[in-house]
């Protein structure tokens, strides 16, 4: 059989072009071309076509039949000559085109990626058969002391011989292998160490005993054969498992996913905001995955790599929530290689609750008759807490304090979190943990400010905010760093501690003036891939007037992490 070409489209510009409306459908594409002769072809298909009847899949092509094995895990003894296949046959499912004489007797109605084929192909002519769809990374349910209709996802650059690729599983060492030959039979592969396998082919083996065994290289099962960063998911482990006695060297390469259908098998719009962008881990700490990266695997060994989705890094999405898809390439260089999908999701919005740091490292000196504004730095950086939040409008607010709680919808009977400013409705709702034997809610503070009522700020988040007006702090705040409960001069009490002084005599008022100044690069330069989306962070400027005589101007970093993305406080009310 001729080899099967794998290929991975790369027009992403026509998908932004001409799939931004409608609902969004999870996706990573690929195309597998499958190049068909007349006559009997063993197959195996490593995409999941979207719309996958029969019907569709081979409504344009010029098949005579296609078969699939029925009892894929109950021991078999395989037909030397497809032909043979004659229906009703009991461990196969067939398809025969509608117009065929055959075709009432079709009991096959629909294709599965990761599964062997066979297709007989009609007619005198070769015939090149593109199948759109999902990658799919599969492991192999071996039927133990039995023969297996299978196939391997194989390098078509570096096609492996029979006898290296099997060597590492004692189950299919040395065991009797078959593959379809030109004339249309099945034919045993009799010099297995010298014989190259094929990408896409399927094949008769014998598999002596229980297996696992997926190749010389495999992907840990658990991961399901993708890569799924949805669900607003941030990292995964991808473990490589080296099963051969030598060591590998194995190298990762994101692709481009391709183009998607236009319909979904539901008749949703299908679209693609933009590929996936990738962090891995290196050491302590992250570095963009935008080129090939080459790790070592030793002998019977398994390493994990630690990938991470950049999601700052990606293209914006068109709607409220955009999908995101890609293809990551492993190869080993020894003829095992596989596409392994990758989906994310954006959301556009950055409504939600922001709570970060705020490291204070420069401050101006008042006392300093030639210069009183430039900040300087000083001898050890301190840190306080900042708390935003960001509406469904895009409106944000300085916050003091704020108790997350929770209350359970009556409609759905599920809880969601609500975000509490107003003390006095927290009555109404649920805590989200226990403590001392009580159910609480997780309350966030702020003490370096003393304000109650949220304050609203203008400009843009993620670019420029300042607060509308200055924060004031009244001269008699127990936060007043002028007013002392425990001093005679700053407890803002005659002499007596009876009656309480004026603003000024003791202690006085001042106002704060703040600014951020947001950033795309990490001003910490810590890589993290949350990065740009659920983490943020820039400058912070702050000009204190009124605890001196000067103003006193403060310059610090700041950054910020999305805690959730409820975007009412007080539950609307």
């Amino acid at each position: 059989m001729r080899p099967l070409v794998f290929t991975s489209h790369t027009a992403l510009a026509a998908v932004f072009l001409l799939f931004l409306a409608g609902p969004a459908s999870y996706a990573e594409w690929s195309v597998q071309d499958i190049e068909l002769r007349p006559g009997w072809n063993a197959v195996f298909l490593e995409v999941q076509p979207e719309l996958n009847a029969c019907e569709d899949v081979f409504g344009q092509t010029p098949v005579a039949s296609v078969w699939a094995r029925a009892k894929r895990f109950s021991p078999v003894q395989f037909l030397t000559d497809p032909t043979e296949l004659v229906p009703p046959q009991a461990d196969w499912l067939a398809y025969f085109p509608p117009d065929s004489p055959r075709g009432f007797l079709s009991s096959l109605y629909a294709v599965h990626g990761g599964r062997a084929y066979l297709i007989e192909l009609a007619g005198t002519e070769n015939y090149r058969l593109s199948l759109l769809g999902k990658a799919v990374v599969n492991g192999i349910d071996w039927v133990p002391d039995s023969f297996n209709l299978v196939g391997f996802h194989i390098d078509p650059d570096q096609p492996p011989a029979f006898g290296s690729y099997l060597a590492p599983d004692p189950a299919l060492r040395n065991q009797p292998i078959y593959r379809l030959g030109a004339t249309g039979r099945w034919e045993a592969v009799t010099d297995p160490g010298g014989t190259a396998m094929g990408h896409g082919e399927a094949y008769w083996m014998y598999c002596k005993g229980p297996s696992s065994y997926d190749g010389p290289l495999a992907i840990d099962r658990r991961l399901h054969g993708v890569l799924d960063f949805r669900d607003q998911i941030v990292e995964h482990l991808l473990p490589l498992k080296n099963q051969s006695a030598a060591a590998k060297s194995v190298t990762l390469r994101v692709l481009p996913s391709a183009r998607p259908p236009e319909k979904s098998a539901d008749g949703e719009t299908l679209s693609l905001d933009g590929q996936v962008a990738l962090s891995y881990q290196r050491l302590l700490s992250w570095e963009p995955f935008d080129k090939p990266l080459t790790i070592p695997i030793d002998p019977h060994s398994t390493l994990a790599v630690r990938l991470a989705v950049r999601r700052g890094a990606m293209a914006p999405p068109s709607n409220e929530t955009g999908d995101y898809g890609s293809v990551l390439e492993i190869r080993d260089g020894e003829g095992s290689l596989y596409r392994l999908p990758v989906a994310a999701q954006v959301s556009g919005s950055k409504a939600g609750l922001w709570v970060g740091a705020v490291s204070v490292d420069q401050v101006s000196e008042a006392a300093n008759t030639s210069d009183r504004a430039t900040p300087t730095p000083v001898a050890s950086p301190f840190t306080f807490r900042l708390i935003l939040h960001v509406d469904g409008q895009g409106v944000v607010r300085l916050l003091q304090h704020v108790v997350v709680m929770q209350v359970e919808d009556p409609q759905t009977g599920t809880s969601r979190f609500v975000l509490i400013t107003d003390d006095t409705l927290l009555p109404q709702y649920e805590g989200i943990g226990i403590r001392d034997g009580e159910i609480v809610g997780r309350r966030i503070t702020s003490p370096v400010f003393a304000f109650d009522a949220p304050l609203p700020m203008t400009g843009t988040f993620a670019t420029v905010l300042s607060l509308t007006d200055p924060v004031v702090m009244d001269y008699d705040n127990a936060l007043n760093p002028f007013v002392h409960r425990y001093h005679p001069d700053h407890d803002n009490l005659d002499e007596r501690y009876a009656n309480t002084l004026a603003e000024g005599e003791e202690s006085f008022p001042f106002s704060r003036d703040i600014r951020l100044e947001f950033t795309t690069a990490d001003p910490a330069n810590m890589g993290d891939p949350a990065w740009g989306f659920d983490l943020i962070g820039g400058i912070y400027l702050e000009t204190l007037s009124g605890v001196h005589k000067s103003d006193i101007h403060v310059r610090e970093t700041f950054t910020l992490n999305r805690v959730t993305s409820v975007a009412v406080l007080n539950d609307g009310a």
